[in-house]
């Protein structure tokens, strides 16, 4: 009885054309919502050079947090040094690290060498080192931008686009390999470069040519691997329209020209050798962050740096709702030059990225506006031209319960 009531209640509710088409508006923004979420998720886990975080450490709150300075800095590796040392002194402020007791532990990452006789090599006994492995807190990176030309043989790529690098730049922008490794931070010779597979076309006719030697300033250079360049409209708008290469630090500074910062010539050895020092305009880090917005302070105030020459970036949270509602509410103003800054491709994209999410997200906002107020509308309207009453509804179920009972007495007798 009651289930026909309620199937009869619904014909007569949708027996309404103008109330379906409502209705159906309401489904249709309420799916384009949904799958405009989907999309955005899937958008937002294309964008690899922002998740550093999510690599390095998916069970602990880590963020990941970019600096970029402006032209007119001169920031050098000794900058940078200067930077990281603070840094650590206000993460043991903080509590994310703590400080070793020199006369109680050794230090980390160092081990015990035992002295022996080197003459009797056969009395010598090995223990097993006991020293703990040293953990890192945090990783790091620094770049500058710049042009160089390369050499093979009698083939030359003039003024080519540069990213000269340091510390473990390739874990927070890991392009993918068609040939070779990407070079490492801890070795001794700087001697390795990472390019594009144009420009190993252009200058070898292949992309197998891991270990082969080029010349960068007259000095011998070696190809560590080969990646794909990324396309797409806005990649090239934001500067991979032509080829790169990846170098070294110090290959840029000395054998290049940087663009993305002020430098200085300064002698490295008696033969009168120079080297561009500074140009570094981008330092990243992937960091404990046990209070959210934490990691970004502390790395801002470590710099040194005043706020009108430095940008900071919480890489882990630039795609959250609030911040792309920021990005909304800055519609008109945000495209304007605030500080002067040469800003990589990778960010660039990131910038790119903010704005079609942000716009998708507008959209969706919309939508869902839209579907609570016709829910809204709907509701009080059907409340206005109701049949029922809370009073008959109470009587009703209070007859039921009655009856309930009465069957369930006789039922027992």
């Amino acid at each position: 009885m009651i289930f026909k009531k309620i199937c009869g209640y619904i014909k007569f509710y949708f027996s309404n054309k103008k109330r379906n088409k409502i209705l159906i508006i309401a489904l249709i923004l309420f799916l384009t919502e949904l799958i405009l979420n989907i999309v955005s998720g899937v958008l937002i886990s294309t964008i690899v050079d922002q998740q550093a975080a999510e690599r390095w450490d998916q069970d602990s709150r880590v963020a990941q947090v970019s600096l970029f300075f402006t032209e007119s800095r001169m920031i050098t590796p000794d900058d940078i040094n200067k930077l990281e040392y603070m840094l650590e002194k206000k993460m043991s402020e903080v509590g994310i690290i703590q400080e070793e007791e020199e006369e109680e532990t050794q230090p980390s990452g160092k081990k015990i060498v035992d002295t022996v006789d080197i003459q009797k090599p056969s009395d010598v006994v090995t223990e097993p080192d006991d020293t703990p492995e040293e953990v890192k807190v945090y990783a790091s990176c620094y770049s500058a931008q710049g042009i160089s030309t390369i050499k093979f043989e009698s083939k030359t790529a003039e003024n080519i686009d540069t990213i000269g690098v340091s510390g473990d730049f390739f874990l927070f922008h890991p392009m993918e390999l068609v040939n070779g490794s990407y070079f490492s931070p801890d070795e001794l010779m700087k001697d390795r470069i990472v390019v594009d597979e144009e420009l190993a076309w252009q200058l070898f006719g292949s992309d197998d040519i891991v270990g082969k030697c080029v010349t960068i300033g007259g000095i011998n250079h070696y190809i560590a691997g080969v990646v794909k360049r990324d396309g797409g409209r806005l990649n090239e708008a934001a500067g991979l329209s032509k080829s790169f290469v990846y170098m070294s630090y110090e290959s840029l500074a000395r054998y290049g020209t940087i663009f993305s910062g002020r430098t200085e010539s300064k002698e490295i050895s008696e033969d009168g050798a120079t080297i561009n020092n500074g140009g570094i305009n981008c330092y990243e880090i992937v960091m404990p962050d046990p209070v959210e917005g934490l990691a970004k302070r502390l790395v801002k105030e470590s710099s040194g740096v005043e706020d009108m020459y430095v940008e900071a970036v919480d890489n882990t949270n630039r795609y959250s709702f609030f911040a792309l509602a920021e990005v909304i509410s800055k519609f008109g103003i945000r495209s304007m030059w605030g500080k002067p800054i040469y800003y990589p491709y990778w960010e660039n994209v990131a910038k790119a990225w903010e704005d079609i999410l942000a716009f998708i997200l507008l959209i969706r906002i919309i939508c869902i506006v839209v579907v609570a107020v016709i829910a809204t509308v709907l509701i009080v309207s059907a409340y206005r031209h109701k049949t029922w009453t809370v009073a008959g509804i109470v009587r009703f179920i209070a007859d039921k319960k009655y009856d309930y009972e009465a069957r369930k007495k006789l039922s027992g007798k």
